[in-house]
């Protein structure tokens, strides 16, 4: 790499450099890099990508706002790879652009439409938008059901009980139950829809087991 930069740098050495840095966490320094490779030849052939490459260390160094620009300037340019529409949408999120990062949680999911951490952000703002209808469409369907997570188990029965469905909510958090017996948030939901059905000694037997395979907790836990 030294040798490298012995002269003067091209666009492929400095791009090269940039990803160095981003392999050793030094993403301000990825960042510097990408930079001044697009500023030395902004129609390179890897273009779109260089762009990504850009955004990304730019948004892990912490600088957001310019991020985001960035990266949808590399979507423009044609780069549609699933990491790019993944963290575009984490950084949308965290400007509470969340419409915005609906479409880019979706458009994650177009490419890969069983992608775990796609589902669980996306009904994660639809919850927040209050769309529980949207919710349900995304989770309870059969593509999804046989990998569902114990967080997307979770907002698909906190959006059926919103819905005024709480027998639909008891079905999803029995079902996640049984695939996930050690998720505890997972016991005390379901607990609380039976409760909610006027089912209390099945919600009383349900958080006694959960207590059993839990040994070791405090008094106030267990309670």
């Amino acid at each position: 790499m030294k040798a490298r930069f012995s002269g003067k740098p091209d666009p492929a050495a400095l791009n090269d450099l940039g990803a160095w840095f981003g392999e050793h966490n030094n993403y301000t320094c990825a960042a510097e890099a990408f930079a001044t490779s697009l500023q030395m030849d902004p129609k390179q052939k890897d273009m779109p990508h260089v762009a990504f490459m850009f955004g990304a260390s730019l948004y892990y160094s912490g600088d957001i706002k310019e991020a985001i620009a960035a990266l949808q300037a590399s979507e423009q340019y044609g780069y549609n790879e699933i990491k790019v529409h993944l963290v575009l949408a984490r950084a949308l999120d965290d400007t509470h652009a969340t419409s915005d990062a609906e479409a880019e949680w979706r458009a994650a999911l177009d490419i890969d439409p069983e992608y775990s951490y796609a589902l669980d952000n996306l009904s994660d703002d639809l919850l927040a938008d209050n769309n529980n209808r949207a919710v349900i469409e995304l989770l309870d369907t059969p593509r999804v059901i046989p990998q569902r997570t114990v967080h997307q188990a979770m907002n698909l029965g906190t959006a059926y009980a919103l819905a005024g469905k709480p027998r639909d909510a008891e079905r999803i958090l029995r079902d996640a139950l049984n695939t996930y017996p050690d998720a505890q948030p997972l016991a005390a939901q379901l607990a609380k829809v039976l409760t909610q059905l006027g089912k209390n000694a099945e919600a009383e037997a349900v958080l006694r087991i959960e207590n059993q395979r839990h040994t070791g907790r405090s008094e106030s836990e267990a309670h």
